[in-house]
């Protein structure tokens, strides 16, 4: 206990320290690279000209030691009335004899050549583009840091990185690939790098912690935790990339098995295209045939009811003389003459009994007729069953979409039991691997039926379950279920409302 009092004592003192450190850390590199600055270059000012204010060129010094261009300083004296310094203005008796100073001429180039190797390193030196980590010690923040040090609380770039690899003090510290949140790697209460793993918290602790809180805990190396860390990751890669592989397969089974259904798909076009070709053949051919033989029909009534005409006009050709003759007899006064033409006037004429003669027609087209409309109604029904097909695959598509209607709330959903669900699903074909029982008679579903849920007429059990019990729909798909289905008799619907839920996130329900 006296330990880790002590410890806890000097926390306060050691995160002071620690920030002193930085700080005496920062002052010190920033001082090291100016006098590297220093020692290397002379000051832009030292080989400025006083008139132009540019780096010397042809250099020259007065009487006085001032130093001017050449040029600038002859210019100078021909505008001037007396010869004197520009910048003390000491006068001379004569115009001085210049000569150019060779000291100062090869200081102020060597001192451009510095300016052009500076700026060339400068361009060439890595930034820190957006995203990377800016190094914590450079002037300029756009240089890239390649390490960050936990002890230190800094990230580093190459040049300000060369003291950790030569001080023996600085090469203990842990250094770690750059981070920009650095402070997440440092205990917040100690302010001591996170090398341990506590198991029983699963978190990361520093050695300080140990002391404490954690001190009966089961701590490892934080290294140690990462390496077991990573054997169960492998084995989660390599379930990943099973299933990733399995997935694959699945797919490639899965075009294949299209390639097959498209081949068969059109193989069977082609069958059915051939199947009505010749379909259409036959009944065109039918038709014609049985046109022909109607007309060999009609023709052949034609000859009979002309043949018929022929000999009733000539009956009634006959029957007109003798109505006249009859009508001359009736009008006659010659009693004598009448009695002796009456017998010969009323003897029968061969005439025929029209009243059992008509028209034969030995050819009969009902038998065709009535295989022509088994024919049709066989087409009808096929055509009906298509129909029903294409009816299920709009009742299906119309409730998986409705399924999607999210909840809002105040509206009403109503629940249907899952068996019958389950058997509608069937019947239209709802999932891939229902479809071979596609419109079958025998899992027809009939009206829905929620008999599976009722506890009585009036109320319905308790502890059902979403999907497993029930399933929910919204008011559109309900409706639509019960126009192509009916509901069964004496059962009301089970209509519930969407309430919404939850005090801080809100969510939607509905209150089953």
């Amino acid at each position: 206990m006296l330990c880790v009092w002590r410890v806890t004592a000097l926390l306060p003192r050691r995160g002071h320290q620690r920030a002193l450190r930085v700080q005496k850390t920062k002052l010190q590199l920033n001082r090291k690279t100016a006098m590297a600055a220093s020692s290397t270059f002379v000051s832009e000012e030292q080989l400025q000209c006083s008139i132009c204010l540019e780096l010397f060129t042809k250099p020259v010094s007065t009487p006085c030691g001032h130093n001017y261009c050449m040029v600038c300083l002859n210019k100078y004296w021909d505008n001037s009335q007396k010869y004197d310094c520009p910048f003390c203005k000491k006068e001379f008796t004569k115009r001085p004899e210049l000569c150019v100073n060779t000291f100062i001429s090869d200081l102020a180039a060597q001192f451009k050549e510095s300016v052009k190797v500076q700026s060339s390193a400068r361009t060439a030196k890595p930034r820190a583009a957006q995203g990377h980590v800016p190094c914590d010690v450079c002037p300029e923040p756009t240089q890239k840091a390649l390490k960050s040090c936990l002890d230190c609380g800094m990230s580093f770039c190459d040049t300000h990185l060369e003291h950790h690899k030569i001080s023996a003090k600085l090469k203990q510290h842990k250094l770690i690939d750059a981070v920009k949140n650095l402070e997440d790697y440092i205990c917040q209460r100690h302010q001591r790098p996170l090398e341990l793993f506590c198991r029983n918290d699963q978190k990361c602790v520093c050695l300080f912690c140990t002391e404490g809180e954690h001190k009966s805990h089961n701590t490892i190396p934080i290294e140690e935790e990462t390496a077991d860390k990573k054997t169960k990751m492998q084995k989660t890669q390599a379930d990943v990339q099973k299933m990733i592989q399995d997935r694959l397969k699945k797919i490639k089974e899965i075009k294949h098995s299209v390639t097959l259904k498209k081949k068969n798909i059109d193989k069977e076009k082609e069958d059915s295209a051939e199947i009505f070709r010749s379909l259409m053949s036959s009944i065109e051919r039918m038709q014609a045939d049985l046109l022909m033989v109607l007309e060999e029909k009609q023709k052949d009534i034609e000859r009979q009811a002309e043949g018929f005409v022929k000999i009733l006009e000539q009956e009634i050709a006959e029957l007109k003389r003798s109505d006249l003759e009859l009508e001359k007899l009736l009008h006659s006064e010659d009693h004598f003459h009448l009695l002796k033409v009456y017998l010969t006037l009323f003897i029968p004429t061969s005439t025929s009994n029209w009243d059992k003669i008509e028209i034969n027609s030995s050819l009969s087209v009902e038998d065709v007729k009535r295989d022509l409309l088994h024919l049709q109604q066989s087409v009808n029904n096929t055509t009906k069953r298509m129909s029903g097909l294409r009816t299920l695959d709009y009742q299906k598509e119309e409730i998986k979409r409705l399924l999607k209607t999210p909840l809002r709330k105040g509206d009403t959903w109503y629940l249907v039991d899952s068996s019958w669900f389950k058997t509608w699903k069937k019947y239209v074909g709802f999932d891939s691997f229902d479809t071979a029982s596609l419109g079958g008679q025998t899992i027809y579903p009939g009206p829905v039926d929620n008999l599976g849920l009722l506890k009585d007429s009036l109320s319905i059990k308790e502890y059902l379950i979403c999907e497993l019990d029930y399933i929910l729909l919204p008011k559109e798909a309900w409706g639509k279920l019960i126009s192509w289905y009916g509901l069964t008799e004496n059962q009301k619907p089970i209509a519930r409302k969407v309430v919404e839920q939850g005090m801080f996130v809100k969510h939607f329900k509905v209150e089953v």
